[in-house]
């Protein structure tokens, strides 16, 4: 059904355009500057051209790959439901938390995502089209955020200079994961607020961001850290920079407080890892050959990253150093290469150094674009998680 009326929305506009003669063309261009000029409207064309990429292709999905036939890998909760591939692995678990309330062996899943979830299917009796509805909203607050700190950090006063920067974001190889009912997106769009603040700033504004971060991934507490120490090299006052500290800790802490009540132990989520995914049960080293040729890429291109932002903004070289912490202290990369999808300065690093090369930056949008279609489809057939 949406390939049909995908279709004949693009057998409409071309006949449109050819029975109005330049009409309809000169109101399309009018539509475009208009929508240039607002971040907003920008952020959501952007989503929405992203989202329907990411569902096109997902539903080719079975004429390209062979789905995984391990039943844990999919979302089988509404069967009938074409999006289900969107829920595979992790959604699964944020959906059952928002239509379910908590269970012991998902505390380990943060609860801002299902929380706003569980809001939404009041509303609609559908978990999966609460959870996508709640990412790609998320999503187009992220969008918005990263055009507006590309045009604060780097001083772009042109809308189209910034989409570049933006599209460096969305087709991340690991952008399906904004998409799908996973807590990316909603983490990306407070981590990514609470980064533009902090360069404005705006203290305050920058806590509740924060403290909304750490409510919504442990990966939290790394924006917690660097928009502290955007604050501090904006010459904030300390004081104020420990106020910040003390809003964007209660994220974590009213989660832990919760844990404590409900399950008798505050750091039940990190059992939950240790259960479920080894964390801390083993040594890094130890699982160096079985690692995917994959994490080294992209634990490479974080390396590179922390030594480009040293000698430029040390917030962003630390920041990124933190993420390499991840494996090392959990004692396994599965999942990096996800993780590094909200290392931001890794994608405004190649948005600095390609932006004024026009080839160049084709080039590397062209590699990322194949990296994204690579995990979408591997995504999609639950392969990838």
């Amino acid at each position: 059904m949406a390939r049909v009326v995908f279709w004949w929305c693009i057998i409409v506009l071309v006949n449109k355009a050819k029975t109005t003669d330049n009409k309809f063309l000169k109101k399309l261009s009018a539509w475009w500057q208009y929508v240039l000029g607002h971040e907003f409207l920008l952020a959501l064309l952007s989503v929405a051209i992203i989202v329907c990429l990411t569902v096109g292709l997902g539903l080719q999905r079975d004429k390209i790959t062979i789905p995984n036939p391990w039943t844990p890998a999919h979302y089988l909760s509404e069967p009938n439901n074409h999006l289900s591939f969107l829920a595979s692995w992790d959604g699964r678990g944020y959906i059952s938390i928002a239509t379910n309330g908590y269970s012991p062996g998902l505390t380990n899943y943060f609860p801002l995502y299902p929380l706003l979830t569980h809001i939404v299917h009041t509303v609609i009796g559908s978990g999966l089209y609460s959870a996508l509805l709640v990412s790609w909203a998320s999503l187009v607050g992220a969008a918005y955020f990263y055009i507006k700190i590309i045009k604060k950090y780097f001083k772009v006063n042109d809308n189209i200079e910034a989409l570049k920067g933006l599209a460096l974001f969305l087709l991340y190889p690991t952008g399906i994961f904004l998409i799908a009912a996973y807590t990316e997106s909603v983490f990306a769009f407070v981590s990514l607020a609470a980064i533009y603040f902090a360069l404005k700033r705006r203290y305050l504004l920058t806590g509740v961001f924060a403290l909304l971060a750490t409510a919504s991934h442990i990966n939290g507490l790394l924006t917690l850290a660097l928009v502290l120490m955007i604050l501090y090299e904006e010459h904030e006052k300390l004081i104020n920079i420990f106020k910040t500290l003390i809003i964007g800790l209660l994220g974590i802490v009213g989660y832990m407080i919760y844990l404590r009540v409900k399950f008798h132990n505050a750091l039940e989520f990190v059992t939950q890892q240790r259960k479920l995914h080894g964390w801390l049960q083993h040594s890094l080293f130890s699982e160096l050959s079985h690692i995917n040729l994959l994490e080294y890429l992209f634990a490479l291109a974080v390396i590179i990253t922390m030594i480009y932002w040293w000698p430029r903004r040390k917030s962003f070289a630390i920041y990124s150093g933190l993420y390499l912490l991840i494996p090392i202290i959990g004692g396994t990369i599965g999942g990096f290469s996800r993780y590094t999808l909200m290392v931001f300065p890794l994608q405004f690093m190649i948005f600095d150094v390609f932006r004024k090369k026009s080839f160049g930056y084709g080039i590397v949008l062209a590699i990322m674009a194949i990296g994204w279609a690579f995990f979408t489809i591997g995504f999609s057939g639950g392969w990838i998680g």
